[in-house]
């Protein structure tokens, strides 16, 4: 017996010595699996949104050697743009991206999860407020118990802020759009119904065509980039900002939850770390494309226009009412809306108090490039 255990020592230590190493397959085959997944966004193939699922996917892949892919589709390659979000629960999708406004029937908490006046924040505030304010938490929460979707879910902050639209007349007071047929969703289509506006929400590709039939006067989408995309400024000439519905906008990235329990451990951290890469990187870009497109459409004749105060105010002063509603009706739309309070009461005051003005030194240098009008 001695004998044979060093006959069987001295073949490890030679197989050893040869490079060749006797493990458990386990292991192994899991750091080296390829994974193909099936996505898809809500969105068409040039939207920001939609890109930033691409350079996400494109970063997963690249961060995890390629153990991890995955395919992204644009809106309608697979389902409806309204429908990803059951599509991704369901496993007809493994990822999905999409914005909560386009569920927004399903649960209030849908509006300040995703788009809104946020007490004064902004996208740099409301993005903080996910990862540095407890958003993460009650957005497991939401998906779990509230709407019980089978997703694991992350933020994507984009596309803001967002203008209140484009018309084929002048918008000078809020008497102006009572009445009109205007595109709108999420909590804008809300308030300006209450506001004696006609809303109607329909899916992007489809603004122009409506616009150019008379279905709906009046449309917001994004900003003057994603706009010009559509062809908005071929339909209408006046185009009016901001827009107090959203001055903030955030879509959702999506993993069927059975997906994502089957990922190891450093695939999960790479997909969220991915999405936090994509979503800034993109924005960097976006403002700077947003800045070059808006110049495009002035050089089409386009008149851009400051959004009258008035309609603001009473957009505000509406929405105060709604939300204060929604929350004396639903615990978890109060849980929300107390959790961003809390935090916009510590992070706007402070950024109010102590951060330059941006009107002050810009229009310092550049007050006669603001192309604006009032």
């Amino acid at each position: 017996m001695f004998r044979r255990a060093l006959a069987v020592s001295a073949f490890l230590l030679a197989l050893a010595a040869a490079g060749v190493v006797l493990a458990p397959q386990g292991p192994a085959v899991s750091q080296t699996t390829k994974l193909v997944l099936k996505g898809q966004s809500s969105h068409p193939a040039s939207a920001n949104l939609h890109l930033i699922f691409k350079v996400w996917a494109e970063t997963v892949e690249k961060m995890s050697g390629g153990r991890l892919k995955v395919e992204t589709l644009p809106a309608g390659a697979i389902v409806p743009a309204f429908e990803v979000f059951d599509a991704t629960s369901k496993g007809v999708l493994d990822v999905g991206m999409a914005p909560f406004g386009y569920i927004q029937g399903r649960h209030t908490a849908t509006i300040p999860m995703s788009h809104g006046p946020l007490f004064g924040m902004d996208g740099q505030d409301y993005y903080a407020w996910y990862y540095d304010g407890g958003g993460m938490k009650l957005l497991e929460e939401f998906y779990r118990d509230i709407i019980k979707l089978n997703v694991v879910g992350f933020p994507i902050p984009t596309d803001y802020p967002q203008g209140l639209g484009w018309f084929k007349k002048e918008i000078k007071s809020l008497a102006d759009l009572k009445g009109m047929k205007y595109r709108i969703y999420g909590i804008g289509a809300e308030t300006y119904g209450k506001l004696g506006v006609a809303v109607v929400t329909i899916p992007g590709g489809e603004i122009v065509p409506a616009l150019e039939r008379g279905v709906i006067e009046g449309a917001e989408w994004i900003n003057c980039l994603e706009d010009r995309k559509l062809g908005l400024h071929k339909i209408a000439k006046h185009y009016y900002t901001p827009g107090m519905h959203e001055p903030v906008t955030g879509g959702q990235l999506m993993i069927n939850a059975d997906v994502w329990k089957k990922l190891a451990p450093d695939l999960q951290e790479i997909v969220k770390v991915a999405s936090v890469y994509a979503t800034t990187m993109r924005n960097f870009a976006f403002n700077r494309e947003t800045a070059d497109a808006c110049q495009e459409l002035l050089k089409e004749g386009v008149q851009i226009h400051r959004t009258p105060d008035e309609v603001l105010i009473n957009f505000l002063n509406e929405w105060e009412k709604i939300q204060a509603d929604y929350a004396a009706k639903d615990a978890f739309y109060k849980k929300v809306m107390d959790s961003q309070k809390k935090y916009a009461e510590q992070v706007v005051p402070f950024r109010l108090s102590w951060f330059p003005p941006y009107e002050f030194a810009g229009n310092y240098y550049w007050k006669d490039k603001v192309y604006r009008s009032k």
